[in-house]
C-alpha cells in the first residue's frame, strides 16, 4: 500500500457537541456538514473529495472519553498560525504551547479547545 499522505481522517471527539461546533466554526469561519444517525453524531469539516477530512464527534461510546494531554493531537492547516492562535484565544481556548518554527516546514502552535483536546495549528507562515 501506498500514501498519498499519513492522514486519512481525524476525529475530535466532543462531550458537548453544539459548542464544540460553535468553537471550530467560530474559530475557523467555516460550516460544519452534519451527518446524524441513531449510533453517533458527526460534524463534518469541509473539505475536498479525496483529500483528508474529519469530524467532530458525540457517541454514546466516547461518554467516559477523558480529553486532554494523553489524546492524539492532529494538526489544522491555517493560513496564519499567529492570526489563527489570537482568534482561537480570544473564544476562551487555551495555548499549550506556543508558535514555533519547524524551519523549512513552517510554523506549528497548540492549544486546548473547548473540549479539553489538544488540537494543532500548521502553516508554512507564522
Amino acid at each position: 500500500m501506498k500514501f498519498t499522505t499519513p492522514l486519512a481522517w481525524f476525529e475530535i471527539v466532543t462531550q458537548d457537541f453544539d459548542r464544540a461546533i460553535s468553537f471550530y466554526q467560530s474559530a475557523f469561519n467555516i460550516e460544519f456538514t452534519r451527518c446524524d444517525n441513531e449510533h453517533m453524531k458527526m460534524a463534518i469539516f469541509p473539505y475536498e473529495k479525496e483529500q483528508v477530512g474529519g469530524a467532530l464527534v458525540y457517541s454514546p461510546c466516547y461518554k467516559d472519553h477523558k480529553p486532554g494531554a494523553s489524546t492524539t493531537i492532529i494538526y489544522l492547516n491555517t493560513a496564519s498560525v499567529t492570526k489563527q492562535l489570537e482568534i482561537i484565544n480570544n473564544l476562551g481556548a487555551k495555548t499549550i504551547f506556543p508558535i514555533t518554527s519547524i524551519g523549512e516546514n513552517g510554523y506549528i502552535a497548540g492549544f486546548e479547545d473547548s473540549e479539553g483536546n489538544q488540537v494543532g495549528l500548521w502553516s508554512q507562515n507564522p
